[in-house]
């Protein structure tokens, strides 16, 4: 049965160059949120940044207000005065104390001696000021030779990174676990390690809690970044909205989740306390009624961090399913994550499509794992199969339909009631989709595999047929009896087939036919 965790994480900057604020500006948030939650009796996490952990009122307030069941820890992005107590350069603009593009506040931008020297400095001077080391030290992004040496060398417990994203702020994170936990492969952070050994001993949480059915495809196609609906307590069109907060909670608190079912919640105060208080306030009473109800737990990110260790030797299996739509129209999706691959599925107006497939090798290294991100933009990401968001277009959505292929070109499979989705063990997710012929299309996601089927019709043949943009740069390369080739960031590999063969057509598409009513899919 799945552990159902919401992490409260307030992390905190020194400074703010991009606008003009007051004095109070930054201090005020910090303030009002400890209240509050003092308020609640709500256990929380202070995650501070260099310039606010060495100057300004912050760690004596922190030291003096914070409950007990209260975790503060360090926020990793870097600024000017960090690099000059570590000796070397900071990367940002002329004047700046802090500048959020890759190359100047993530790791990344930074030669692996110097992210030695920028970790090394923080926790020193966290220790210094605070008495003991932290035990969590999270930003939108850590590199895996960073996460390591926090694990190795200054037994941090947990950790903590962007969501997904594609172009927001400057860095695009596309293809690891769309929500939950996971241990990173010691050279690529974003994704799951697949084999034990080669893991950062560092259990790693997807931040902001993101609309499981609508960001991954906001602004597709468009070529900018995407819109941010996620639970941030700023944004209007989801963390703001009380309605949308509530589904969004209740798919936490009640949707079957596998290993682990996570959000976390929260916000930082560059954006000032009048823009967040009215999503704050009222995300924190709802929040308050599920943990006093007993349908979340609400802990710190170490406490988290420590209990995914005790459980869980390897990424365990995790799924969200948002079968009632968070913005209350009539799509649904549906996420499953194991150290093997991610999968997603979405279904509107009695179709359902597989929309993404991305999967996980521990030879695929992060681009800048032993040279620094050479710009201000960074982009992180997987092994794609089928990518929903960057292989659509104007001309195509990029998407895997499934067809009973009595003919070349017959149509979409049409779904006439409620899916059912069905935990099979703890690490099994069985997707059954009632078909207006009276059949059941079944999707049974497993660590290994995934298997499609016709429940009724046995001597059926069932294809899923894979279409994207002509435009989009797709991977795949070859087809042929057994497995999919494809070629990605200069690394081969392939998706296995098991009673199926596999055809490319014209533009960009690809047939997968099962020999009967069933075929595999083995990431």
């Amino acid at each position: 049965m799945a552990r159902r965790v919401i992490n409260i994480v307030n992390f905190i900057r020194g400074e703010e160059p991009r606008f003009e604020v007051e004095a109070d500006f930054l201090f005020q948030p910090v303030r009002e949120q400890m209240a509050l939650l003092k308020h609640a009796r709500m256990p929380a996490t202070w995650l501070l940044q260099y310039d606010a952990l060495v100057a300004g009122p912050y760690v004596p307030f922190l030291l003096e207000q914070a409950p007990a069941d209260h975790e503060i820890g360090l926020w990793f992005e870097i600024n000017r005065i960090h690099c000059d107590h570590a000796g070397i350069a900071f990367h940002g603009r002329g004047g700046w104390g802090w500048d959020w593009h890759s190359n100047a506040a993530l790791s990344v931008g930074y030669t692996r001696e110097e992210r030695v020297a920028l970790a090394d400095t923080a926790v020193e001077a966290f220790t210094r000021r605070l008495g003991r080391p932290p035990r969590s030290v999270a930003a939108w992004y850590i590199d895996a030779f960073t996460l390591e040496h926090f694990a190795r060398r200054h037994g941090i417990v947990a950790s903590a990174n962007c969501k997904e994203q594609v172009g927001t702020d400057g860095y695009t994170l596309w293809g690891g676990l769309f929500s939950g936990g996971y241990y990173p492969s010691r050279h690529n952070a974003l994704t799951p390690a697949r084999h034990p050994e080669n893991q950062v001993p560092l259990p790693v949480f997807r931040m902001l809690g993101a609309d499981p059915i609508h960001q991954y495809d906001a602004d597709v196609g468009t070529g900018h970044q995407q819109q941010v609906l996620t639970l941030e307590p700023v944004y209007g069109a989801a963390g703001a909205d009380p309605q949308w907060v509530e589904r969004y909670l209740d798919i936490i608190a009640f949707a079957p989740a596998l290993g682990l079912s996570y959000a976390q919640a929260g916000q930082e105060n560059s954006f000032g306390w009048e823009k967040m208080r009215g999503g704050y306030v009222m995300q924190l009473d709802k929040i308050r009624q599920r943990r006093d109800a007993g349908t979340l737990v609400v802990e710190t990110l170490a406490q988290t961090g420590e209990w995914f260790a005790r459980s869980f030797a390897a990424t365990p299996a995790q799924a969200q399913v948002a079968a009632t739509d968070t913005m209350g129209g009539h799509r649904g999706a549906i996420w499953y994550g194991c150290r093997n691959y991610r999968a997603g599925l979405a279904f509107e107006g009695g179709r359902v499509a597989l929309r993404d497939l991305h999967v996980y090798h521990d030879h695929y290294c992060e681009p800048y794992l032993n040279r620094p991100c050479p710009g201000r933009d960074a982009v992180l990401d997987a092994l794609p199969i089928l990518d929903g968001h960057r292989w659509s277009g104007p001309d195509a959505a990029a998407r895997g339909g499934f067809r009973i292929a009595a003919a070349p070109d017959a149509p979409e499979v049409r779904v006439v009631g409620p899916l059912k989705v069905t935990e099979t063990s703890d690490s099994q997710l069985l997707v059954s989709a009632p078909l207006g012929n009276g059949d059941q299309l079944e999707l049974h996601f497993q660590v290994d595999r995934i298997d499609i089927r016709l429940r009724a019709m046995p001597t059926a043949r069932l294809e899923l047929r894979l279409q994207w943009s002509r435009r989009a740069s797709a991977a795949v390369r070859s087809a042929s009896a057994d497995k999919i080739d494809f070629s990605h960031g200069g690394v081969a590999y392939a998706l296995g087939l098991a009673s199926a063969t596999a055809a490319l057509g014209p533009g960009g598409s690809l047939a997968i036919l099962a020999d009967c009513s069933q075929l595999g899919l083995i990431p």
